[in-house]
């Protein structure tokens, strides 16, 4: 069934209403979104030089020293110990690394360098106390 002219216009005006309805609403949402948005959001240039200097990061990653140990990078952030661990002999500070920082046990650190539990566990004990008449 064909409709008539004056139908298809009523049609027609119906479906702009229900277009410009929709926008509307779409328009509202978003102005409530943006106010919404406002509220949570600040602008750097209405922060007072207090809050400006709260804002700041640092990279620690500059910061940190590294040892290798096991063709790995093993960051320390402490500054001291750092310094403790640099005073240590080689293979001290390798089983002290190993243990510590790469959760190696006793019997694995044993196992790379072919030696026996036993004589890791005293190198670790040693190292320990060494770090720790440094460290005092």
């Amino acid at each position: 069934m064909e409709l008539s002219k004056k139908e298809k216009d009523i049609v027609r005006r119906k479906f702009c209403k229900y277009c410009i309805q929709v926008m509307e609403g779409e328009a509202r949402y978003y102005l409530r979104q943006l106010e919404k948005q406002q509220e949570r959001e600040v602008c750097f240039s209405d922060l007072t030089p207090e809050q400006k200097s709260q804002l700041k990061a640092y990279d620690e990653l500059l910061e940190m020293n590294y040892f290798q140990v096991m063709d790995v990078d093993v960051p320390v952030r402490d500054e001291d110990i750092s310094d403790a661990l640099k005073k240590l002999p080689e293979r001290k500070r390798m089983i002290i690394l190993m243990a510590f920082f790469l959760d190696m046990t006793e019997q694995e650190i044993a196992d790379y360098y072919h030696l026996v539990q036993s004589t890791v566990h005293y190198h670790k004990t040693q190292s320990l106390r060494m770090l720790k008449n440094i460290l005092e």
